[in-house]
């Protein structure tokens, strides 16, 4: 048999008990159900989902099969042959620990499903009633060696990349003998790519909490990420009459501008039946909720991502209606950041268009007739994902849109209650109203947006957020030069030479060499128009350093269109200084008498 891909149907068969057993299969989208016919029929015993092998049970002990498979949806799945999975077991010392961890979380899902099966019994399966207490002891140990092994792979099928993110699930409040945490827990047992760990800590927070109660939380997350090594992200929260509350705080840095991040002022709420599809909906959250901190764990993330995204029907439609208001527009909510944080590493701009329409889903589920933060957020959101799609398409009127977006969310908030993300909303529009001029070429949006950066400036002050506040000056030197040129007047270029600056005395090379670069680029451009105005060269030289050191980060880092721009530049102030130095006169010592 040849290594290769297929793709099933829904129901269709992918081998049936008593086959011979030439393979071994890893889901590759889609998921299958692995099921015994017993004395009332089929009974299920696995459902391997993504990146998940099955069948390998079969190939180890050298029998027929002793289950039969089945796409549970229109699965896609890769198939190694016996023969190389044999070769993989022998030369890979972690890949015997890893198969052996597989079988004990099957047989773990076994134990579960015989305890509910009618005939209380699995014959033919070899699985006997093994004792879930045993297997929990042996699957912690499991877990925690390959927790150790960084180099955990699935071999050449797997696509070099680490196999799983480890999430830590805080005991949730209110549960008074953990068996709402272990619920929740369960949800996430089976899915491949996450290894999690029930932890004996919990994190406390109101609902609607003002910016202190989520300043000591963070700080809370953050002392629980620093005693759990090794987690990516630690999910917490509360339980109640109507199912949870919960929110997701990941062991990476998160870039607050970034479309699809998630915030701790908008939670989950997932209903306590814990029926479909709120599962598969939760899975998708925690994937998304996590920032991954190296190339490899981007590439893992976005795998998962897209095949999670497939198995959950199509949201606003699929959404149940069973569900109450504020777990449909919370549930819309973490499916729209999924679907954005899928969409930077897709060709097609029509994910970000579809994070859009989710969002719009979820605004419009928003009690009516109150401004307040979760508008403010939900709009800035999706001000967000229309700009990145007018980035990709070229297209002003999605830009447009975007900006009326982010207008709204403005005028949402207020800046005493929560005055960072006044701030930020009025940064990010700022911005908005800063790129559509480029593209427009109107003045009043400038003028609009040197007034929207001045708040910011209110709110990101330099001795309280000396990083953010240099952020919001570097944007405020952008604007300025765009409009000291349009208008001709040296006496702004000025002003934006002074604010890239007072940019660059917290944006260091050694620091935060991108943003230290993007700084000394609009530096090099506001001296260079300077010039250009006064008709002088009095700094050009100091341009040229601005764009050359802009250049030499921008090579080192792999920025190739910033390395374009800052190229250009430069030769532009090259080209200038020579113009004007050819044509300098020297005046004779006569010339003044």
């Amino acid at each position: 048999m040849k290594a290769g891909e297929r793709s099933f149907g829904k129901g269709e068969i992918i081998y049936r008990e008593g086959d011979p057993c030439d393979a071994v299969y890893v889901v590759v989208s889609g998921r299958v159900e692995l099921f015994h016919e017993g004395t009332n029929g089929p009974v299920v015993v696995s459902r391997p989902g993504p990146i998940e092998m099955f069948g390998e049970t079969d190939v180890l002990a050298d029998s027929l099969r002793e289950t039969s498979a089945r796409a549970a949806q229109r699965t896609r799945v890769k198939m190694v042959p016996r023969d190389e999975f044999m070769v993989w077991m022998q030369n890979d010392p972690a890949a015997g620990l890893r198969v052996m961890g597989l079988l004990v979380e099957r047989l773990r899902a076994a134990d579960r499903i015989i305890a509910r099966s009618r005939d209380g019994t699995l014959q033919g399966l070899g699985f006997g009633n093994t004792g879930i207490a045993f297997l929990d002891v042996l699957l912690t140990w499991f877990r925690r060696r390959r927790r150790g092994a960084e180099d955990d792979r699935l071999s050449q099928w797997g696509g070099g990349v680490p196999q799983s993110f480890q999430v830590g699930i805080a005991q949730v409040n209110n549960d008074i003998e953990g068996a709402w945490t272990r619920a929740l827990a369960s949800l996430l047992d089976e899915r491949f790519g996450i290894v999690v760990r029930e932890l004996q800590t919990s994190v406390q927070m109101d609902a609607n909490p003002d910016q202190s109660q989520v300043t000591a939380a963070t700080l809370n997350t953050r002392q629980v990420l620093s005693h759990e090594p090794g987690l990516d992200l630690l999910i917490w929260g509360d339980v109640h009459a109507d199912g949870y509350t919960l929110w997701f705080s990941p062991a990476g840095v998160a870039d607050d501008e970034r479309p699809g991040v998630f915030s701790l002022y908008l939670p989950l709420e997932l209903p306590g039946d814990q029926e479909p599809p709120a599962g598969d909906l939760f899975y998708f959250s925690v994937l998304a909720a996590i920032e991954p901190q190296t190339d490899a764990q981007r590439q893992l993330q976005h795998q998962l991502l897209i095949a999670a995204y497939e198995s959950l029907p199509a949201f606003p439609e699929g959404i149940p209606v069973t569900w109450n208001m504020e777990q449909q527009r919370t549930g819309l909510t973490c499916y729209g950041h999924g679907v954005a944080t899928i969409a930077p590493q897709e060709s097609d701009p029509a994910w970000y268009e579809r994070a859009a329409e989710v969002y719009n889903a979820a605004i419009n589920r928003l009690p009516q007739g109150e401004l307040g933060l979760e508008e403010a957020l939900l709009r800035k959101q999706r001000g967000c994902v229309l700009q990145a799609a007018s980035e990709r398409r070229q297209d002003v009127s999605l830009l447009e849109q975007a900006v009326e977006e982010f207008r709204i969310s403005v005028e949402c908030l207020v800046k005493a209650s929560y005055p960072q993300e006044w701030g930020a909303a009025h940064n990010r529009f700022g911005l908005a109203l800063y790129k559509l001029d480029l593209l427009t070429g109107q003045p009043a949006l400038l003028k609009e947006a040197m007034a929207s950066f001045q708040s910011a400036l209110q709110a990101f002050t330099r001795a309280e957020v000396p990083l953010r506040w240099a952020d919001v000056m570097n944007n405020l030197a952008q604007v300025l030069q765009v409009y000291g040129d349009q208008v001709k007047s040296p006496e702004v270029l000025e002003r934006a030479v002074d604010a890239c600056r007072a940019a660059l005395e917290f944006r260091q090379r050694e620091r935060t060499p991108l943003g230290w670069a993007g700084s000394q680029n609009t530096l090099g451009t506001a001296l260079f128009l300077l010039d250009k105005h006064r008709q002088s060269t009095e700094h050009l030289d100091e341009a040229a350093a601005a764009y050359t050191g802009a250049l030499e980060v921008y090579r080192q880092m792999g920025a190739s269109k910033q390395a374009a721009v800052a190229e250009k530049n430069l030769a532009h102030v090259e080209r200038l200084n020579k113009i004007r130095s050819e044509r300098r006169v020297v005046m004779p010592d006569w010339a003044g008498d």
